[in-house]
């Protein structure tokens, strides 16, 4: 994936579909929202699943190695739907 973030890329595709149908905005700009609105429900939906696998961690292997699967799985989290800082 490139540095930009899976919201990132969403936001750039919208722009150029609301740039290139100018007539139709009010159409297009719900269709952004919507697809905005999907794609947070999905980032929301996938860390809460992550966290929940690390709360696995934490009952077999302990304090240490649950937070140190959370920061890598947040991290990885942050990179795919935010893009790298």
């Amino acid at each position: 994936m490139s540095l930009e973030g899976k919201l990132e890329e969403l936001i750039q595709t919208k722009r150029a579909f609301l740039n290139d149908s100018v007539k139709d905005y009010a159409t297009g700009g719900n269709d952004m929202l919507d697809d905005v609105e999907a794609c947070l429900n999905e980032a929301k939906t996938e860390l809460l699943n992550n966290i929940e696998l690390a709360s696995c961690i934490r009952e077999e292997s302990g304090e240490t190695a649950y937070n140190n699967e959370c920061i890598a799985m947040f991290n990885s989290w942050f990179d795919k739907w935010f893009g790298k800082p």
